[in-house]
C-alpha cells in the first residue's frame, strides 16, 4: 500500500511540474509571437525608453495620440541616445520578421495590431535617429535648428532651419555648386543620412568633388525608412482600428512635411535629391 501511495505522489508531483512549465511557457511567449520576438521586443523597449520614448507595446491605445510619444528634441543631441535608437531599430526588425512569419502560419487575432505597433515604433525610431544625427552634427556651434510643436497654429508640427551664421555663409557664396561648403563634412553627412532615414532618398552634393557623397545608413540595421514603416502601420491599423489608423496617418503627414522641408533645403543648398524607386 505504501508503494502504491508513493507512486501516486510522484505522479501528482510530475504532473504539477509539467503543468507549471506549460503555464510559464504560455506566459513568456505571447500569442502569435515567438521567444525570439519577445526577447528582441524587450531589448527594443529598453533602448527606446533610454532614448526618452514613453512606450508600452501592451496597449495600442497610446497610438491614439502618437504626437505625445515624441521626446523633447534637445534630449536627442546625445550620442548614447542615438545609439539606443539604432539598437532599437535593429531589435524591432527582428520582431517584425518573427511576427510576419507567425502571421503567415496561423494569424492570431492580435497579430495585426502587434505588427502595426512595431511598424509605428520603427518609423518613430527612424525619425528620431535622423533628428539626433542632425543635432549631433553641429560642428562646432549650432547649425541645424529643429523645433517640434503639435499645437502649432499653422498645423505644421516640425520646423527646420539653419543658424544665422550658416545663412550668412550661404548668402556669401557666389557659385551654387559651392553651397555645401557652408556646412562641415560632418554636417553634410547628417543631411544625407537624415533624408535617407526618413524617406530612403539618395542625397549628395551636386559637385562630385565634394565629400561625403553617399549615405552611411544604407545597410543593416536600416532596412527601410520612417515613411515606409508608417505606411505599413497605417495599412495594418486600417484593418484593425480606424481611430488609430487616422491618428497615425496624421502623424505620417507631419513627417512627410518635415521630409519635404529637408528635400527643398538640400536642393537649395547644392545637393541632388533622388527618390527611392519604390516611392
Amino acid at each position: 500500500m505504501i508503494r502504491i501511495w508513493s507512486l501516486l505522489l510522484v505522479s501528482v508531483m510530475m504532473l504539477a511540474i509539467f503543468s507549471g512549465c506549460s503555464e510559464r511557457d504560455e506566459s513568456v511567449t505571447a500569442s502569435g509571437s515567438t521567444p525570439k520576438a519577445d526577447s528582441a521586443l524587450n531589448e527594443a523597449k529598453k533602448n527606446l525608453k533610454a532614448a526618452g520614448i514613453p512606450i508600452s507595446f501592451e496597449d495600442p491605445g497610446e497610438l491614439a495620440h502618437p504626437e505625445d510619444l515624441v521626446p523633447a528634441l534637445i534630449e536627442l543631441e546625445n550620442i548614447e541616445k542615438q545609439k539606443n535608437l539604432e539598437e532599437a531599430i535593429n531589435q524591432l526588425n527582428t520582431v517584425v520578421s518573427e511576427l510576419e512569419q507567425e502571421a503567415k502560419l496561423a494569424p492570431p487575432i492580435g497579430s495585426i495590431s502587434d505588427r502595426g505597433m512595431v511598424h509605428f515604433y520603427l518609423g518613430l525610431a527612424y525619425v528620431l535617429d535622423a533628428i539626433s544625427r542632425l543635432l549631433l552634427s553641429d560642428d562646432p556651434s549650432t547649425t541645424f535648428i529643429i523645433e517640434y510643436n503639435p499645437d502649432a497654429p499653422d498645423g505644421v508640427w516640425f520646423k527646420f532651419d539653419v543658424s544665422k551664421e550658416v545663412h550668412a555663409k550661404l548668402d556669401a557664396t557666389k557659385n551654387p555648386l559651392e553651397y555645401p561648403f557652408a556646412f562641415t563634412v560632418k554636417e553634410r553627412q547628417a543631411i544625407i543620412d537624415a533624408i535617407d532615414l526618413i524617406n530612403d532618398a539618395a542625397v549628395k552634393p551636386a559637385d562630385k568633388n565634394i565629400q561625403p557623397q553617399s549615405s552611411s545608413v544604407n545597410g543593416a540595421p536600416y532596412l527601410h525608412s520612417a515613411l515606409w514603416h508608417f505606411e505599413k502601420a497605417i495599412s495594418l491599423f486600417s484593418q484593425y482600428a480606424p481611430e488609430y489608423h487616422d491618428a497615425i496617418e496624421e502623424f505620417n503627414t507631419q513627417i512627410d512635411k518635415l521630409e519635404s522641408l529637408l528635400q527643398e533645403d538640400s536642393i537649395r543648398w547644392g545637393f541632388t535629391y533622388t527618390s527611392s524607386p519604390g516611392r
